[in-house]
Order: C-alpha cells, then sequence, then structure tokens
C-alpha cells in the first residue's frame, strides 16, 4: 500500500474507532451530555459548566434552605440524588420523586431556562426534599407546595399572585377545610398551587418559617387543623383563617399585623378608620376590581437576595441549548412533587415521553439499577 492510499484510510479508521467508542459508552451508561457530582447530587446537564451550576447551587440550597426552615443543616444522605437538566428557553418547572416509606431515593428534574433553573426550581426542588427528609413523610399538599414557591424567583411567585385573583375572581378558590385535607393533587391543580402558596405566605409572615415548619409538624403527630390553627396562630377556625386570608388577599398581601389573630389589638390600631382595614373590605369586589400585580416588593428577586449581604451569592448562570420540555410519568408507588408552571396544567399520570433529546443525552433519569461507574 502507497503512503497515499495510507492517507485516504487513515479518516476512516479514526471515525470507525470513534463510533465504536461512542457505541461502548453509550451502552455502559457513561456517556451523558454532561455530569457532575456532589456529595448529595449527580448531575446530569446539557453543558458541564450548568452542571456543575447546578450541583454546587444544589448543595449550597440544601445547607441554606434547611437552616431556613429547621434551625439547622442536615446529615448526607445514604444515597446521592440525581437531577437531570432540561435548559432552554422554555417555562420553569421541575419534579422531585422519592419512596415515601421510608424517605429515601430522591429523583429530581429541573426544566427552565439557566437562570430560573437556578433561582426558582432548584430552590423548589430542593425544599421538597429537605422537608420530606425533616418529616419521614409525605406533607399535605397544599403546605408542601406553597412552602417550596416562597423560595422561588419574584417573577414566579407574581405569576402565582396573579392568578390567585383570577381564581378567587371566577370562584375557583378553595375553602380551607378542603384544601387543608387534600392528600393528592385536585383535577383542578393550578388554583391549589397559588392558594396553597398564599397561604403559606400568610402564615409565615406570622410566626416565621420555623414556626411554620412547627405548626405543620404539630399537625403530622395531631392531625387536627383546628386544634393546630388555634394553638399556633390563635384563629378559632378554618373558617375565620380563610376570611382573614381573603381580607389579606383583597387589599394587596400588604402588612400582616391587621389580620394576624394574635396581633388584633395592635392591627385594629394599625388599621384605624382605613377604608382598606379589614372591618371595611368587601373581598369580592377588591378582587375583581383590582389590577397590576400584587403582594410581593419589586426590589427582591431570589431566595438569596432576599437574605443578608453577609449570605452566598447567587451562581452564575451558564448558558445552555433548547430542549423540549420533557413529559413524565411515575410509578403510584413513588411520591411525586411535580411544579407547573401557573399558566399550564400537570402531565397527566401515564402521559407518552415525548422528548426530541440530543444524541447521548439521556432518556429518563436512572431507574434502580446503579451499577454503572457514575453511580460508585
Amino acid at each position: 500500500m502507497d503512503a497515499e492510499s495510507k492517507f485516504r484510510l487513515r479518516p476512516m479508521m479514526v471515525l470507525v474507532i470513534c463510533t465504536a467508542l461512542l457505541g461502548w459508552a453509550m451502552l455502559d451508561g457513561e456517556l451523558l451530555a454532561a455530569d457532575y457530582r456532589t456529595q448529595n447530587f449527580i448531575i446530569m446537564a446539557p453543558t458541564p459548566q450548568l452542571a456543575q451550576a447546578v450541583g454546587d447551587a444544589a448543595e449550597a440550597y440544601r445547607n441554606d434552605l434547611a437552616d431556613h426552615w429547621l434551625g439547622r443543616t442536615l446529615p448526607p444522605w445514604p444515597q446521592p440524588c440525581p437531577i437531570r437538566v432540561i435548559a432552554g428557553n422554555i417555562p420553569a418547572q421541575g419534579v422531585t420523586t422519592y419512596n415515601p416509606n421510608p424517605v429515601s431515593n430522591f429523583q429530581m428534574e429541573v426544566v427552565g431556562t439557566p437562570e430560573r433553573i437556578l433561582d426558582s426550581v432548584l430552590p423548589h426542588e430542593v425544599t421538597h426534599t429537605i422537608l420530606a427528609t425533616h418529616f419521614g413523610r409525605p406533607l399535605p399538599r397544599w403546605a408542601d407546595e406553597g412552602i417550596c414557591t416562597t423560595v422561588e424567583h419574584v417573577s414566579e411567585r407574581q405569576k402565582h399572585e396573579e392568578k390567585l385573583r383570577e381564581y378567587l375572581r371566577t370562584r375557583r378558590g378553595i375553602a380551607m377545610n378542603r384544601l387543608f385535607l387534600l392528600t393528592e393533587y385536585p383535577s383542578d391543580v393550578l388554583p391549589m398551587y397559588a392558594q396553597g402558596y398564599s397561604v403559606c405566605q400568610f402564615l409565615i409572615a406570622q410566626r416565621g418559617p420555623q414556626g411554620f415548619v412547627q405548626f405543620l409538624g404539630d399537625y403530622m403527630e395531631r392531625p387536627s387543623w383546628t386544634e393546630n390553627i388555634r394553638r399556633h396562630y390563635g384563629y378559632e377556625s378554618l373558617a375565620e383563617l380563610q376570611e382573614q386570608w381573603l381580607q389579606w388577599v383583597a387589599v394587596g398581601n400588604g402588612p400582616i399585623e391587621p389580620f394576624a389573630k394574635r396581633s388584633q389589638a395592635a392591627g385594629a390600631e394599625l388599621a384605624g378608620g382605613d377604608p382598606q382595614s379589614p372591618a371595611n373590605v368587601d373581598p369580592l369586589f377588591t378582587l375583581a376590581s383590582a389590577g397590576g400585580s400584587v403582594g410581593v416588593n419589586a426590589a427582591s428577586d431570589s431566595w438569596y437576595s432576599r437574605q443578608g449581604p453577609n449570605d452566598n451569592p447567587r451562581p452564575a448562570t451558564p448558558q445552555a441549548s433548547a430542549i423540549p420540555t420533557p413529559r413524565r410519568s411515575d410509578p403510584p408507588s413513588i411520591y411525586s412533587a411535580a411544579q407547573p408552571q401557573p399558566e399550564q396544567g400537570m402531565v397527566p399520570y401515564g402521559a407518552p415521553v415525548q422528548t426530541a433529546l440530543p444524541p447521548g443525552y439521556p432518556a429518563a433519569m436512572p431507574s434502580g439499577d446503579r451499577s454503572s461507574a457514575m453511580w460508585r
């Protein structure tokens, strides 16, 4: 064979070798779009930069949000939680699944622009894991989703607040005695998200984040909402809580004092003769006539920026290529906490996966077989 022939064959040989290596790596489960491992998380993302940003942020959120809600950090999990990142110019949403009894085997999927993943979806989903680890079982749905939404970016929280006003105007709100007893997502799921978030805001503003978690914990041990709402917040019933919450929403989610039962005297003094005081507000009329966004300080941003100046800064946002939003379905035995956009419905259980992913990108998060090197 002459030198010229050898030169012509060399590119073909390289192609064959590369193809064989690519196939072997994909079969072995090693070649994902990008992998990054931290103590408690394993990240699968479109780029190494985004994988590292998500992994580092997830660990920071796990520590800082646990301290925020519980007053302490959590010990490392026995098994790391895989996080599948779907990044692009798509609505922010996520899902966390785990075995509920005992709580174990967390798996997470985060979807959206890199910025919204890092400052909204990720803290929301990590809060699910913190609460499940702390309580050892799932929370009531309204509280589980509502408390996690409070740590999202202002733009995501505004969507829920604006939608809540729409739902209350159109009679899609849920009575408190029904909302508090929900253990599964209702058929009309989006009002539950918006209302659960708003009720959590209302109660957290009165006793702080750890006081709210203590209230939920007492209910988990002694399951009477009436008894616990009276003991922790001073309302005589869920009906009284509902009345005060509705009036708070009606006046634009302002100062909490006029609506907090434990400070009614101070609240009445603050309200005075103001026509917007609780005694003079018609909630339906106010909700029907008010416009614009409500209840969010426009100067606030993500959860990190709402903390003190000594807290860690929000991770930088790398760029990632657009990838269509996946559809997920989970076995009924696995507890799933899904996070839809306020303008979207939830993917029904059993819906087919319709995702166009790049070659080598995992079509789904790993299942129970963790024998590949990625899991070791």
